[in-house]
């Protein structure tokens, strides 16, 4: 079965099509399409010259230009009538919607209202990042912007997976920086590397050393099977301290209640050791180790900034990073 070429109907110009399209538009000058538009309302040089509020002499010499684009009289008169001719009513209402089309392609974005447009916002990123942003952000939409849905995934893995299916992956800036080209980023807050332990255990000091948390039993987070990152000390500066794991968790807010319970030891961003410990009986120590500092960066690609809100959206998620720098620890 001959399949049957491509319609001008789809709006997609083919390839084929576009060198005859560029040459017939060669031919226009594109500032007498409002002049032609008129013409075929009006029918009438004067009544359009007053239209448009230019003179009758510059809409004369504009008609005659249109006759010979369109080779068609195009208005024909007979006495004090004045009538369309067959190819001007052929182009009433293609030239109407052409001219439509034409302005809201020209018109200057109007910037995002978060209080009127839907916006669905999807974060890739640790729970430990989800229990810090999420009660913040929601807040702030819920007061600021009602239509926006905020959707956090915990990631599969350490790679950027589908990046431009995620709107922003928070993650420590080492483990961003591996993302590759295209990635756009924002800082967002620095923390550091703390211990947690159950209060009941008191084997440890307000200090604990780097060869004591190593001989002590450890609950420790991982991303799948101890990826290369985590190795690697790019999730958190410290994972080389985990030598001995009893415990491996996709998440971070299970390690409080095995720390509680078990009585193991963990290495957690200090914000999320305050969170832990406003539910779970534990205490955090200080871990004597130079290298602890965590910075929580948001990466994103060119394609996902690009969305309509994303940089209204970016801007809210600067105001929360700004409060959270400001929050005493």
């Amino acid at each position: 079965m001959t399949r049957a070429p491509p319609s001008a109907a789809s709006g997609e110009p083919t390839p084929d099509l576009q060198p005859a399209m560029a040459q017939r538009l060669r031919r226009i000058n594109l500032d007498l399409l409002p002049v032609l538009h008129t013409l075929l309302h009006t029918r009438s040089v004067t009544a359009s010259a007053r239209a448009l509020g230019v003179t009758q002499p510059a809409v004369s010499k504009a008609l005659r230009q249109l006759r010979e684009v369109f080779d068609d009289d195009l208005i024909l008169s007979r006495g004090s009538e004045a009538r369309l001719s067959e190819r001007g009513r052929s182009l009433v209402r293609p030239l109407a919607a052409l001219l439509g089309d034409l302005d809201l392609l020209l018109e200057p974005p109007r910037p995002f209202d978060p209080q009127t447009e839907h916006l669905r916002i999807v974060f890739k990123t640790a729970d430990y990042v989800s229990v810090l942003l999420a009660p913040k952000l929601a807040k702030i939409c819920a007061a600021e912007a009602p239509h926006v849905e905020l959707l956090f995934l915990e990631p599969a893995g350490a790679g950027f997976d589908n990046p431009d299916q995620v709107d922003f992956s928070i993650v420590p800036r080492p483990v961003g920086q591996t993302f590759g080209k295209r990635i756009e980023h924002m800082a967002l807050w620095s923390d550091d590397m703390a211990c947690i332990a159950s209060s009941r255990d008191t084997r440890w000091g307000d200090v604990i050393t780097p060869a004591e948390f190593r001989l002590a039993r450890q609950v420790v987070y991982q991303v799948g099977e101890r990826s290369a990152l985590a190795r690697a000390g790019l999730i958190q500066p410290t994972s080389v301290l985990e030598v001995a794991p009893v415990c491996e968790v996709p998440n971070f807010l299970v390690i409080g209640a095995i720390v509680e319970e078990a009585e193991c030891l963990a290495l957690v961003p200090r914000k999320l050791a305050q969170e832990l410990k406003r539910s779970r009986d534990i205490r955090i120590l200080e871990i004597d180790f130079p290298n602890r500092r965590l910075d929580i960066d948001a990466f994103w690609t060119t394609q996902a900034g690009a969305k309509r809100g994303h940089a209204w959206f970016r801007t809210l998620l600067a105001r929360v990073a700004q409060q959270m720098a400001g929050v005493a620890d």
